[in-house]
């Protein structure tokens, strides 16, 4: 081998890994730019969530403070009411009585017959078009 032979191995060699190196720093520099987005994007949601929890810790406390009151105005109330069922569905205010027997059907229920109705759905009107 001569000396033109081996300076144009190195050469080439050297041309190869340089170009070897830019496309590696061009590819690491795309990841680098994708990782940089998603953490932005990460960290401005992480801060949004931050305010949601402090906003909710808020209303949470002003809901306990509200509660708290309320219970301290509850307590003057007289012993009667207290003894009234305070079951979630339970209402001191409502009566609940059975519908008299002459009281309308609900829509599309059976007769008072006993019997079903004959054709239970309405006929189908086609309209023609416009």
């Amino acid at each position: 081998m001569d000396a033109t032979t081996v300076l144009t191995l190195l050469g080439a060699a050297l041309g190869g890994a340089v170009l070897a190196g830019g496309i590696t720093f061009w590819w690491l520099g795309r990841r680098l730019r994708g990782a940089a987005a998603r953490i932005t994007h990460l960290e401005q949601s992480r801060q949004q969530i931050g305010q949601q929890v402090s906003q909710a810790r808020r209303q949470v406390e002003q809901l306990q403070r509200e509660l708290a009151e309320l219970r301290q105005h509850g307590g003057a109330r007289s012993s009667s009411a207290a003894a009234s069922p305070t079951g979630p569905n339970s209402r001191s205010d409502e009566v609940f009585l059975p519908l008299p027997p002459s009281a309308p059907s609900a829509p599309g229920a059976a007769p008072k017959g006993g019997e079903p109705p004959k054709d239970p759905f309405a006929p189908t009107q086609i309209l023609a078009r416009r």
